[in-house]
């Protein structure tokens, strides 16, 4: 099993990587987001018990947390580290075009209270989880 693991880390990691190099950006996103989808759900299946199919409501309320907390601080960590604006938008990501576009038409204000309402949504679901 533990082979498995690491060739499809391995095999993802490096497709999504030589088509973002080749210039096919969509297909890569497509493939990192499976990459990350996976080792994501494994992580949070691990940690919090579940062993089974279905999954439960609390490990679903955990995802969903999580994509929402992603949302609220993924941006704001990358542009700090990157040394880049806090207001700054990528222009490749159909993401980022999406709200490029949003922030075309009204400004940053929608983004970032956006980004404290699920913030906060995510945290209140991330701590009181019940198994």
């Amino acid at each position: 099993m533990i082979i498995l693991v690491a060739i499809f880390l391995i095999l993802f990691e490096a497709c999504f990587e030589g088509l973002k190099l080749a210039g096919y950006h969509i297909a890569s996103e497509l493939i990192e987001m499976i990459y990350l989808s996976g080792i994501t759900l494994g992580l949070f299946a691990y940690f919090s018990g579940q062993k089974s199919w279905p999954y439960k409501n609390y490990f679903i309320k955990i995802l969903i947390g999580y994509i929402l907390l992603r949302f609220a601080i993924f941006d704001v960590i990358f542009n700090l580290s990157a040394g880049l604006s806090l207001n700054y938008i990528g222009d490749t990501k159909l993401f980022d075009k999406g709200l490029q576009w949003i922030k075309d038409m009204w400004g940053m204000s929608p983004i970032w209270f956006l980004r404290g309402i699920l913030g906060f949504w995510s945290v209140t679901w991330l701590t009181g989880y019940k198994q």
